[in-house]
């Protein structure tokens, strides 16, 4: 063995433990971070309710750190066995040519079949977990909507995302899946909304009186912020009905959804109240008993 060939193993392997103290330096650092951040975390379900659990926010948190370790451990792992692979690799570079080269060619090609095929599914998901946790455009304890599903983010494994839904159902979906899904983030940069409600008035309505009402219903709500009035608009006229929204601020997303649903309610007792005809059709429906002309 000559002095460049001993020269040339000793400087892979020094490259080699190099890099395999960076892995676990930059692992220390990521998983430190990551379990400071969910320590830190202003945790709430994505619906206000009382829960069967004893302390859930502290259970929450003891799931997520060890989820957090669990994932970071497999990335490591992977990493080293990559480091390794590629060492091998290096060390066995200045012997290749004293192999046949039909021989290697047969070995890779196969290899790289065999793996592929056997491993595709599980591979793809492991890089889209990485990819998703680099990202850091989902998080646990993010509350998103995905398609119909509402929910709050429960785990990002390495092969899969679990959504706690808000009636605490568990959606699971691949994560070479969740990265391709269009989805809502309500706690991306913040965690405030301006929640708004839709709501539909018949034509001869006093929308002033409409204005009043609906701006006065988002005040009474205990989860409304008073920073800033309610907003009302008048959205679009069409020829059965005027459709207006009413927004205003919620703490959290769990208080945009408390919010709305207050205001939906005390909508309809008050325009009701007011005799405020709120139906699309209600004019056709009612003619006979209004006896009104349909013209």
């Amino acid at each position: 063995m000559n002095k460049q060939l001993i020269l040339y193993i000793s400087l892979i392997t020094l490259g080699g433990i190099c890099l395999l103290i960076t892995i676990q330096i930059l692992y220390k650092m990521a998983l430190k971070k990551r379990k400071s951040v969910i320590e830190n975390l202003n945790y709430s379900e994505s619906i206000e309710t009382s829960t069967p659990l004893d302390r859930p926010v502290r259970s929450f948190k003891i799931r997520a750190k060890e989820s957090v370790t669990t994932r970071f451990s497999i990335f490591r792992r992977v990493a080293v066995f990559v480091a390794f692979f590629a060492f091998i690799i290096g060390v066995s570079f200045p012997f290749i040519d004293k192999l046949p080269q039909a021989f290697i060619s047969i070995m890779v090609g196969a290899a790289a079949i065999i793996t592929g095929m056997a491993a595709k599914p599980f591979i793809e998901n492991f890089l889209s977990g990485i990819a998703i946790t680099a990202s850091r455009m989902l998080n646990i304890g993010d509350t998103i909507k995905l398609n119909d599903y509402y929910g709050t983010i429960e785990d990002i494994s390495a092969t899969h995302t679990v959504i706690k839904l808000w009636d605490w159902r568990r959606y699971v979906i691949p994560n070479s899946s969740m990265i391709n899904q269009e989805f809502i983030n309500y706690n991306l940069h913040d965690k405030w909304l301006w929640a708004h409600v839709e709501f539909y008035v018949a034509y001869g309505s006093d929308m002033q009186l409409v204005k009043e009402i609906a701006e006065d219903t988002a005040k009474r709500s205990e989860h409304c912020l008073d920073f800033e009035d309610p907003a009302f608009w008048i959205m679009e006229t069409n020829e059965s009905s005027i459709t207006c929204w009413i927004a205003a601020w919620a703490s959290s997303p769990a208080e945009a959804w408390e919010l709305k649903a207050e205001i939906r309610t005390a909508l309809i007792l008050d325009l009701h109240k007011a005799g405020i005809n709120t139906h699309v059709n209600y004019y056709s429906m009612n003619k006979k008993d209004l006896d009104l002309p349909l013209e």
